[in-house]
């Protein structure tokens, strides 16, 4: 092969092969540099800064707004956290934990059995105290008074005998001394008999499962799981609402672009597109060879 051979077909071709290249490679390389203006007497080159680091704060308020408004929608958020890969797990951990010993599960959340403990104890004396309370304004002795007068008002009327010997004025005297022996004994007695029953009852109640209580107030496992599922859902909707409500993401990650530093924008860019990059310069001399060859017939 001699060289007017080399020099017509196959040297056109090499060299448009190396202009495409070396065109397109300084079209990427352009993206990121030079990083800062450039200044010949006095005056800016055009294209200068590269294209990424001049056009960077638009860059940012154009990547914030996407991310907001296509990729961090509400909808995507909360649809990632109600699959059934996520929601499952979570119903059955609550369902678990529901079907475990009341004081077990206490124990657990109070930090320890003691703490439970007092915690049990601190619950007790405060209910019996409101029920003692609640026993003390319901006010007992008189209405045993109205009501025992009451009755035995209509009995000594039924009777002939009972109407001549029984006065109101003895009955009255009777049902004063019933009640003020009821009063007497709720005072001294009733705190107490209050305590005994209700630390009894909240023991017992410790023994048991939510679960168990609640179907004893009518609440199947399958309506218990339902109503958690609903609540856990509006939960989530109403949390990511809420959340996105307070967080500006758009301008979260406008800052985040703008604070970066041009070399770490342009790391992460090659990060991400790296092959593209590539394939856009070896394109290049792909085009330049065949606009190569394609001279060599014109």
């Amino acid at each position: 092969m001699n060289w007017d051979t080399i020099m017509t077909y196959l040297l056109p071709p090499l060299v448009g092969a190396v202009i495409g290249y070396f065109t397109n490679l300084i079209a990427v390389k352009m993206l990121f540099y030079p990083r800062n203006p450039v200044y010949v007497f006095g005056r800016q080159l055009p294209l200068t800064p590269g294209a990424i680091p001049k056009g960077k704060a638009r860059l940012a308020k154009s990547a914030g707004k996407i991310v907001q408004e296509e990729l961090f929608t509400r909808e995507d958020i909360s649809g990632r956290l109600l699959t059934e890969e996520v929601e499952k797990p979570l119903i059955d951990k609550v369902m678990s934990i529901l079907d475990c010993n009341i004081k077990e599960t206490g124990a657990v959340m109070a930090g320890s059995p003691e703490k439970y403990d007092k915690l049990e104890e601190n619950f007790t004396e405060l209910l019996s105290f409101k029920i003692t309370d609640a026993i003390k304004r319901m006010d007992i002795p008189e209405t045993i008074q109205r009501e025992g007068k009451a009755m035995l008002l209509e009995h000594v009327l039924s009777s002939r005998f009972l109407s001549l010997v029984v006065t109101d004025k003895l009955i009255d005297k009777v049902m004063k001394a019933v009640s003020d022996k009821m009063e007497e004994f709720i005072d001294a007695r009733g705190p107490e008999m209050v305590s005994e029953i209700t630390t009894s009852r909240i023991h017992d109640l410790g023994e048991r499962t939510p679960l168990y209580v609640l179907e004893l107030a009518g609440y199947d496992p399958e309506f218990v799981r339902k109503k958690i599922t609903e609540a856990y859902r509006e939960s989530v909707v109403n949390a990511v609402n809420s959340a996105l409500r307070r967080i500006d993401v758009a301008k979260v990650v406008e800052d985040k672009i703008n604070s970066m530093a041009v070399e770490e924008l342009e790391k992460g860019v090659l990060t991400v597109m790296k092959t593209e990059l590539k394939l856009i310069v070896d394109l290049g001399a792909l085009i330049g060879l065949v606009i190569g060859s394609i001279n060599i017939f014109i």
